[in-house]
């Protein structure tokens, strides 16, 4: 079918955008209010939430479903980020009807609206009429007919996509029945943030051509040299896909950023309407759990969100890590991992700090699973008792609110299958049960708590997306597929880094905040960097100000910004080249029946995937080897080299060896932990049992299914729980 061009047909007459619009020219022209972010737009407290979708059931259930939201003791309600083509079901003609009636309802039971922009469901008449179609890194462009199908760089959709948007601020923007607005839905969900369509390739190549300047700075930056791939002009320019082999990684590593910045783009857009139209209503946006397409801290700082959320959904953790082994699988198959809920808590807690430029700030739950998820790979339901642990863990570390996915089971489509605090029938399930729990037991005992920003913590734990990139793009492992433009089946992921890194320090019971590479390490007193092939100057100058110990993971330094060995070997120029004499002239990624492994402290730890020759000395300097290989080729090699508080580990290490280094340096730090001893490797928690602390009160969640012992916990009274053993999916809280 013939497409419209919105470019053409509307926007050049009205004088809106041309086709060759930057992403610079856009926002420098659409600046018309301020993207800051603010606290006042964002109530303290802890807050429980429900998504709804009226459109879904007869008119006749919608006052009695939010008549007992009220008597649920359920504050905000998420609504609308679906309905697309209820608001314009066809071009330019609106029924606001639906959104009204709920507005309405909503005001009169005192409950506060937070409404999503439908941009992740384009209606039909827009799918057949305008270009604005996703196209896949196969060349295949998927069709109308479930959600998330387009492209953010298509310049028909962002007009599109600010024409509703822009309804809705000027219709609702004064609403006050409306808290806060939520842009989108799952930006990038379903693998929709790399978009290969001729719109994307436009955009791509006014980004490269203003990065690079010439193509020939293009390619000697991207070494085209090799296999005579230098590009002639920047007209020619095609995204890293469909290439007969291995893709060049720094024109990759482009594409990356690239596609990270269309989707900020698209975001601000909204952002910027709204700002201007309801100046007093919260913006954010539903971010999800290990999902490192683009850049969230970036996001935040660009966009301005007022606050950050994400969609938790536990029971999908295991099937991150490839390694877990047959008993961890069996486990924690119905309660979630032990540390994957944390870890996003901590992330995002960063995340929206990096909107305030600070290392904290204001962030919460926007879909909590209550029940069995339609997506899973096994779809299994949560230990009795989970709901309610999950809820408790984002409110002590230090979340503000907690939203259910979703009010009621739907009995028809794609979600059918997917668990609601109620079933489809309208009775009572399972998460219901015990969401009541928490809102009429146990938040009264709670009472009031601290601000979300109230303190930094011991531990600074860096985490960086383009770090992630890396170890994407060239994994030192795997097989390369042409369909995938990516290796697969690789040894180590990024992201498997930083979840042994971050578990063990929870099972030392520290306090750990996940920043970025740019907010400031000032007051920490102890920083771990899972790892960091590409050092940003921002980092770097942060490091060199910062005299604590610091704890870098393999990989760290190893990459120049265009994607290149660094000069020297790593790790690169800079503080830590300076700070600790090492080098590293091999990497090998190992199978797990090379029987490799490490000694510390005298104990041997089995280590697979990934393991570097470093040798503990740069131009007459030298550092010392704390970590010795046992592999038999390596036999008493270093496998980890300190000097001056740095540490390097030149390996993928177990969680368990972590514990025991990473609480030797604890100790020495002088840090304590959560009950307040003297932080150490004997103090392991375990494998179930975790702590948090939010102002006074401490919690302790067991993720096992069988009884643990609870943390000795001196000068504080027990506020919730028994005496004696925390049962399984059980908490306990304490007040100091």
């Amino acid at each position: 079918m013939m497409r419209l061009s919105i470019l053409v047909n509307t926007a050049l007459a009205q004088g809106a955008i041309s086709a060759v619009t930057t992403r610079f020219d856009v926002l420098s022209r659409s600046q018309k209010s301020s993207l800051v972010p603010s606290l006042d737009r964002w109530p303290n407290g802890l807050h429980i939430g429900v998504d709804y979708y009226p459109s879904q059931w007869p008119e006749h259930m919608w006052e009695p479903d939010i008549a007992r939201m009220r008597d649920s003791n359920i504050s905000y309600v998420r609504i609308n980020e679906f309905d697309w083509a209820i608001l314009e079901p066809s071009e330019g003609q609106y029924n606001f009807t639906v959104l009204d009636k709920t507005l309405e309802l909503l005001a009169h039971y005192d409950l506060k609206a937070i409404v999503g922009t439908p941009t992740a469901t384009p209606p039909n008449w827009l799918t057949e009429k305008y270009d604005v179609h996703f196209v896949d890194r196969t060349n295949a462009t998927l069709q109308f007919g479930s959600r998330r199908h387009y492209s953010f760089s298509s310049f028909d959709y962002r007009i599109l996509s600010q024409n509703i948007t822009r309804k809705l601020a000027e219709r609702y923007g004064k609403n006050p029945a409306i808290l806060g607005w939520q842009l989108d839905n799952e930006f990038g969900c379903h693998d929709t943030v790399r978009s290969y369509d001729q719109n994307a390739v436009k955009r791509f190549r006014t980004w490269l051509k203003q990065k690079y300047g010439t193509i020939e700075e293009l390619n000697n930056a991207q070494g085209r040299v090799f296999w005579s791939s230098q590009y002639e002009s920047f007209d020619v320019v095609q995204p890293p896909f469909l290439e007969i082999y291995t893709t060049n990684q720094a024109h990759t590593l482009d594409w990356y950023t690239f596609s990270s910045d269309m989707v900020i783009d698209f975001a601000k857009e909204q952002a910027n309407i709204l700002r201007e139209y309801a100046p007093n209503h919260a913006v954010t946006t539903n971010f999800m759990m290990a999902y490192t397409d683009f850049d969230h801290y970036r996001f935040a700082r660009e966009v301005g969100i007022d606050f950050a959320t994400f969609d938790e959904y536990p029971l999908s953790g295991l099937a991150q890590f490839s390694w877990l082994s047959s008993k961890e699988l069996s486990d924690y198959l119905r309660t979630g991992l032990p540390d994957y809920q944390a870890l996003h808590h901590a992330i995002y807690r960063g995340i929206a700090g990096a909107a305030y430029q600070n290392r904290s700030g204001p962030f919460g739950v926007m879909e909590m699973e209550p029940g069995v998820l339609n997506w899973n790979e096994y779809r299994v339901s949560p230990l009795e008792g989970m709901v309610r642990l999950w809820t408790h863990e984002t409110f002590a570390a230090s979340g503000d609110l907690v939203s259910y996915f979703r009010w009621r089971q739907v009995p028809y489509a794609q979600e059918q299958t997917l668990s609601g605090l109620f079933l489809s029938d309208n009775t009572e399930d399972g998460g219901f049960t015990e969401q009541q729990v928490v809102a009429n037991e146990d938040l009264p005992l709670i009472g009031e708590v601290g601000s979300n920003n109230e303190g930094q913590g011991d531990v600074a734990l860096v985490f960086d997306y383009t770090s992630n990139w890396v170890w994407d793009i060239e994994p030192y492992s795997g097989t390369w597929d042409v369909k995938e433009d990516s290796y697969v089946d690789t040894t180590v992921k990024y992201y498997d880094l930083v979840y042994n890194f971050y578990s063990a320090l929870r099972r030392l019971g520290l306090s750990i905040d996940i920043i970025g590479t740019d907010q400031s390490l000032s007051g920490y007193k102890l920083v771990v960097v899972p790892s960091l092939p590409i050092i940003p100057n921002t980092f770097n100058d942060a490091l060199a100000a910062y005299s604590g110990p610091v704890v870098f993971g393999p990989h760290t330094g190893s990459r120049t910004s265009t994607f290149s060995y660094v000069p020297g070997l790593n790790p690169s120029n800079g503080t830590l080249r300076d700070r600790l004499p090492m080098r590293v002239t091999r990497v090998e990624t190992p199978p797990d029946y090379a029987n490799s492994g490490v000694s510390y402290g005298g104990t041997t730890y089995n280590i697979s995937g990934w393991e570097e020759w470093a040798i503990c000395e740069r131009q007459n300097q030298t550092s010392d080897t704390t970590i010795t290989y046992t592999s038999r080729h390596r036999l008493g090699k270093p496998a980890a080299c300190s000097k001056a508080g740095l540490h390097y580990l030149a390996f993928n290490p177990p969680a368990d060896l972590l514990v025991s280094y990473l609480g030797d340096l604890a100790t020495k730090a002088t840090i304590t932990d959560l009950t307040g001893r003297l932080a150490s490797k004997n103090s392991d928690l375990g494998n179930s049992l975790r702590l948090l602390r939010r102002g006074d009160l401490l919690w302790a969640f067991n993720y096992g299914i069988e009884p643990v012992a609870p943390p000795n916990v001196t000068s504080a009274g027990l506020l919730i729980g028994e005496e004696g053993d925390i049962p399984g999916a059980g908490i306990a809280v304490w007040k100091f």
